[in-house]
């Protein structure tokens, strides 16, 4: 069943490209999380999309709020795409397990691959928003941030 809004995130953990673990409870009590979950690294709209994360990061950071990126890859191609794209943000992976993104409720098993699915998670650790599968892959980014305008300070 996929996390909703006012739903405690799960305590699960994202590997970095050097197998370092990112736990979600290390944000608890310090920063706002989005986690955006997308298909693909090294496709247009997720490129589009992270493009799009990196340009708005200053506001992000502003609003005491860390950006995770996460797509089905393992953690060499995610580092790799991270790269392409530029990104000053973690592109972390999920990878064999998948169990954050089953977790959160982003992972279509039949394609085998996440949904698009953005969560904005407030420093409480509740899930404050969910976006899924937008018109526009980047508009993604702009309704996150708007949400996290919205919380409180």
């Amino acid at each position: 069943m996929p996390l909703k809004v006012g739903d405690q995130v799960p305590d699960v953990f994202f590997r970095t490209h050097d197998r370092k673990e990112i736990h979600l409870k290390e944000f608890k009590g310090k920063q706002n999380v989005v986690v955006a979950f997308y298909p693909r690294a090294f496709t247009g709209g997720c490129e589009r999309e992270m493009r799009k994360f990196q340009v708005m990061l200053p506001d992000f950071k502003g609003l005491d709020t860390t950006i995770l990126g996460t797509s089905t890859d393992a953690a060499a191609p995610q580092n790799a795409f991270a790269t392409h794209c530029g990104l000053e943000f973690p592109l972390v992976a999920d990878f064999p397990e998948y169990a954050a993104a089953m977790a959160f409720g982003a992972f279509d098993a039949e394609r085998v691959q996440n949904a698009r699915v953005t969560f904005v998670i407030d420093k409480k650790g509740v899930v404050q928003a969910v976006f899924k599968d937008l018109p526009n892959a980047e508009e993604h980014v702009t309704v996150a941030l708007d949400a996290i305008k919205k919380l409180p300070k």
